[in-house]
């Protein structure tokens, strides 16, 4: 590395750690973006608004919801990695940063997982494996069989190559050995209508999306995809009851640009902390089928590098092609 370019880091990494205690007795002075990659409506949107809202009654300043969806949420990733690192400018995060690596064919320019520092978890929950009620198989286990008699047969929508309900399909299939045919769509909300529109037998979703439906019986759940059973949803089995093992699950998190100083993160955390803890927050979540959690930024760093390992080594050992 050049002279120059050592000392110009030098002075940039001085100039910020010379600035931290003044910004932070003054931060936040301004409104607060949030940058998003999904649409509004989802659940994506419904997370980061509810917990926006009280974060900026927390905070004294609005923040205000960046809607830059595309490319699975690699349009929003960039915007976001380049803004400038000093608490003013978060992510929303989601399995796609830990899994947008394993697009090796695309330019993404920068990496996710060096380019962000985790700020904190907000909450979890389940993807769920749900049926076209034509479909004979009223089980993870009846599926199985029906699909192993039947080779590549059944389709299984999912929302995009490289999304956690691409990849929970792919371990599905893995770990059963039932041959389904994957069928990529734009987005979660298309994967499901084309389920209950019968143009697939079966379809990896949030669970959240599909309750309404299959509540209403347009929708048969077989399982989901967490480790135990969803409190919203405790009816539905899980798949690890027939496949032990088997554990899938979407997060939601907030992070910023890797260079925000410290004591910033450490400020946000705090406060991300006390709105998750809001009663009103945390019911709002558990109505969209989503687990409130909180984390340390350590925390949320190191599940974010987990994620990527595992589904690098699916991918890999799968022969799965990402394009």
């Amino acid at each position: 590395m050049r002279l120059k370019t050592v000392v110009a880091w030098f002075v940039l990494g001085a100039g910020i750690a010379a600035q931290t205690p003044h910004a932070l007795a003054l931060f936040p002075d301004r409104p607060i973006r949030v940058i998003t990659g999904f649409a509004a409506a989802g659940v994506s949107d419904v997370i980061v608004r509810t917990v926006g809202e009280q974060l900026g009654r927390q905070l004294g300043q609005r923040l205000i919801i960046d809607t830059r969806p595309g490319a699975g949420s690699l349009v929003s990733m960039g915007i976001a990695a380049a803004a400038t690192p000093d608490g003013y400018t978060l992510h929303l995060a989601t399995p796609a940063l830990s899994l947008s690596p394993l697009f090796v064919d695309r330019q993404l320019g920068f990496d996710p997982l060096k380019a962000f520092a985790g700020v904190s978890l907000l909450g979890t929950g389940p993807t769920v494996m749900a049926a076209h009620p034509r479909l004979a198989a009223k089980s993870t286990r009846e599926l199985i069989d029906y699909a192993k008699a039947r080779p590549g047969e059944l389709k299984v929508g999912h929302s995009g190559e490289g999304s956690i309900q691409h990849l929970a399909g792919e371990l599905f299939r893995v770990m059963s050995g039932a041959n389904l045919t994957p069928v990529a769509y734009r987005s979660a909300q298309a994967s499901l209508f084309a389920a209950l529109q019968g143009e697939v037998e079966l379809v990896f979703s949030p669970l959240s999306s599909a309750l309404t439906h299959l509540q209403a019986g347009r929708l048969r759940a077989l399982g989901v995809t967490s480790a135990r059973r969803a409190k919203a949803a405790p009816e539905i089995p899980s798949i690890a009851e027939t496949l032990p093992g088997y554990d899938v699950f979407s997060w939601y998190a907030l992070v910023v640009p890797a260079a925000t100083p410290r004591a910033i993160v450490g400020r946000l955390n705090d406060e991300i902390r006390k709105a998750l803890a809001e009663p009103a927050v945390y019911e709002q979540l558990e109505r969209q089928g989503i687990e409130a959690q909180h984390s340390t930024p350590e925390q949320l760093q190191a599940l974010m590098l987990k994620d990527h390992q595992r589904w690098a080594k699916l991918v890999k050992d799968a022969g799965i092609t990402l394009r």
